[in-house]
């Protein structure tokens, strides 16, 4: 073979190689405006939110771009705060694949949790005014002990948080403190974009005495107690609380029994003559309930705190071991309502609600 020949063959080898190697791979790139035809910046884009799922940002022109994305039928899934998601189909050859997004704007403006395959709890916080992400946000997970810091995109991850329901409180020096409810699904997890509203962080001590209260409390619970945020209510928002909980996996899957004379706290505070059929589940962010077995009745004693038969101490000490809530309830006053002849006929072995703890949902 002649120098000029195998100059020729090496070249085409080089170029088949080429050509083999990039076979198959595209880029995905597009725009996200809104209706008025501007680019919204920060928007989130993922690529097959089921599969690979991967995800950008767009940047200040709205433009967003996946590279090496392989040959196939792919879904891109775009979600900002304020705005109707939308998802595409997209084919994907080989060259560059485009894909513009306009979204429409929502008539209100609140926090959006969404399942995704990305395992734990991650997201974003986001400042109600400017549409923009706030970085150096304390989030922490109530019943779970976890704490992260939101980063220069203001966002945040718990890849490691297991399944389960919690309570997500955000804090910032420049923007009010908030408490979110969250389900963590078994398999996968949720993605959470947190809308904050700009101003003074409270500086309610009391408040924030109430919160590290029920963190203990759900870190530590016992057996016979139910979380129930007010995503696991959906599409009983009509019914009283205490019908709905009845619906709830938790409660359902442990038997809880909910009399009239528990004993009910709205947002830490006690409520005494109240209970849970004067609630109803569109008005509340969570519920707390804490139980024991056994047909627990609650007297009084004279020097104030509950009283009864050692087998209901017993009872309620089990049902509240960290006794912040059996220490809140105001000396000499009965809990709830006198119970209703049905409610007096249950078993030993039944688990009955003692506390239950409402956090109502904040505007």
């Amino acid at each position: 073979m002649t120098r000029t020949v195998r100059a020729v063959f090496v070249g085409l080898v080089l170029v088949s190689g080429r050509v083999a190697s990039g076979q198959g791979v595209s880029t995905v790139r597009g725009t996200v405006t809104n209706e008025a035809a501007r680019p919204l910046e920060q928007a989130l884009v993922t690529l097959d939110p089921q599969g690979a799922n991967r995800q950008v940002r767009t940047d200040r022109e709205g433009r967003f771009s996946f590279l090496g994305v392989p040959a196939g039928e792919h879904t891109v899934r775009v979600t900002w705060v304020g705005f109707a998601p939308e998802s595409r189909q997209v084919q994907v050859t080989s060259g560059e694949v485009t894909a513009d997004f306009t979204l429409k704007r929502l008539t209100y403006l609140d926090t959006v949790a969404v399942t995704a395959k990305r395992a734990g709890l991650y997201g974003t916080v986001i400042s109600k005014d400017s549409l923009l992400p706030v970085p150096g946000a304390r989030v922490e997970i109530i019943g779970a002990r976890k704490t992260d810091s939101t980063n220069s995109s203001g966002t945040f991850n718990f890849p490691a948080l297991k399944a389960g329901s919690y309570v997500v409180r955000v804090k910032h020096p420049l923007f009010e403190s908030r408490n979110f409810p969250v389900v963590v699904p078994v398999d996968g997890g949720t993605e959470l974009d947190v809308i904050v509203d700009r101003g003074r962080v409270s500086r309610d001590q009391h408040m924030e005495m109430l919160y590290r209260e029920m963190d203990s409390r759900l870190t530590f619970r016992g057996i016979n107690t139910a979380f129930v945020p007010r995503e696991v209510l959906k599409g009983r928002e009509k019914m009283q609380l205490d019908k709905a909980l009845l619906f709830a996996p938790e409660v359902a899957k442990k038997a809880l029994f909910m009399a009239s004379d528990l004993c009910l706290f709205v947002d830490g505070i006690a409520r005494p003559g109240m209970n849970l059929a004067d609630f109803a589940p569109e008005d509340i962010e969570s519920v707390e309930l804490y139980g024991a077995p056994g047909r627990t009745t609650m007297t009084f004693q004279q020097g104030g705190g509950i009283a009864g038969t050692l087998d209901t101490n017993r009872s309620v000490r089990q049902a509240d071991p960290s006794g912040s809530l059996m220490s809140r309830w105001p000396p000499k006053t009965p809990c709830g309502r006198e119970p209703l002849p049905s409610e007096q006929r249950i078993g030993a072995s039944t688990v009955k609600v003692i506390f239950a703890a409402i956090w109502l949902k904040q505007p």
